[in-house]
């Protein structure tokens, strides 16, 4: 039985269990600029009363493919276009797997200079962007800065990733 729901996500009571649905497939980017950067948004998040430093991410629109919504994602809220070439498939995780059964589909963005130069403005929910080197990156997630269990968790496979290669 559905107990409640708006156009982002439905609450479902099953046995007395609630669970999270999502009407659409999720996506998350991780934008690797230069090979040395991590490229993240300031999203503008009214429940905790501030912008809080995410990667880009969104829903999945009908018949669009997750690799055309991970593009289209990091072009909203980044301004940097990419081709499809550039975007490559890294996994799926799931956030909250005692309340969900959905899994976020992750991209890989790799974005040159002048990708990275030639962005136009991100959409109104977000309040920014930053490009920080990897230390900084850990620095951040260190000082709490960084604080979203998903981009951690996607930028610290990735750097575990890099630093073992």
């Amino acid at each position: 039985m559905k107990v409640y729901e708006n156009k982002y996500f439905n609450i479902k009571e099953i046995n007395s269990y609630y669970s999270i649905n999502f009407p659409q497939r999720q996506v998350v980017v991780l934008p690797i600029v230069n090979n040395n950067r991590i490229l993240f948004i300031k999203a503008i998040r009214p429940i905790l009363n501030q912008s809080v430093i995410e990667l880009p991410a969104g829903g999945v629109n009908k018949k669009e493919s997750t690799l055309l919504a991970a593009r289209r994602e990091l072009m909203e809220e980044t301004g940097v276009y990419v081709e499809l070439n550039n975007l490559s498939y890294l996994r799926e995780l799931n956030t909250i797997p005692s309340r969900t059964s959905q899994m976020l589909k992750i991209y890989r963005a790799d974005i040159d200079k002048k990708e990275f130069d030639d962005r136009k403005a991100h959409d109104d929910e977000v309040e920014g962007i930053l490009l920080l080197s990897y230390k900084d990156v850990i620095s951040k997630i260190k000082s709490g800065e960084i604080f979203v269990s998903t981009t951690i968790a996607i930028c610290l496979e990735f750097l575990i990733n890099e630093n073992t290669q």
